[in-house]
């Protein structure tokens, strides 16, 4: 039977798919604002004091305006712009970025709502770092666990179990280098081990 909304919904995951697989082209934009760590980075990229912020913005600004569907120079865009101090505009790209499904965006967006410049919102950001872990981004698993052991998301809605962490964490462990966790990752699988280790009684 014909289902009404298929016709919509194929056209909605065309168009994701095209937002940020479709053009190999490395632009400028993407060498001037590419984040190391981003796993669907298309160049090497850079450091936040190893970027020209001026010419990134005026870069990612064409990149944008020559194809705003392309998730990945949203993404750039809004980096560059945080950077700047240009919070409001940089969240707006963010945004438009993550809601195409740019995993980095995705990170990143929960990553400011829980500890960046703006109103701290630690039931969306949760709800971030979850839909990051189901896209495979490594740092999203970090931060769902980090933030769930100190408590953050103890008022939102949705409940963690211990698969949720487990999985999360593995994700992390899996796919950040030692070079990039700098003991992080390590740490964080303690604290996860200690959590999860039943507490002997005499």
């Amino acid at each position: 039977m014909y289902m009404p909304n298929l016709a919509r919904t194929i056209a909605i995951v065309a168009t994701l798919l095209l937002s940020h697989t479709a053009s190999a082209e490395v632009t400028l934009c993407d060498r001037l604002a590419t984040h190391p760590d981003d796993p669907n980075r298309n160049t090497a990229g850079l450091e936040t004091k190893e970027i020209d912020l001026a010419a990134a913005e005026t870069a990612c600004r064409a990149a944008v305006a020559a194809d705003s569907r392309r998730a990945r120079s949203q993404y750039h865009l809004a980096r560059v712009l945080y950077y700047s101090a240009k919070v409001e505009e940089s969240l707006q790209h963010l945004r438009i970025a993550a809601d195409a499904g740019y995993p980095q965006a995705v990170f990143v967006l929960g990553f400011i709502l829980a500890d960046g410049n703006t109103k701290r919102d630690d039931c969306r950001a949760g709800e971030l770092f979850l839909r990051g872990v189901a896209l495979e981004h490594p740092w999203s698993g970090a931060h769902l666990v980090e933030k769930a052991l100190d408590g953050r998301f103890e008022k939102c809605s949705y409940k963690l179990t211990a698969g949720d962490l487990e999985h999360a964490m593995r994700l992390a462990e899996e796919h950040v280098t030692l070079t990039a966790s700098a003991g992080r990752i390590e740490k964080l699988r303690s604290r996860l081990s200690a959590r999860s280790t039943p507490v002997s009684t005499p």
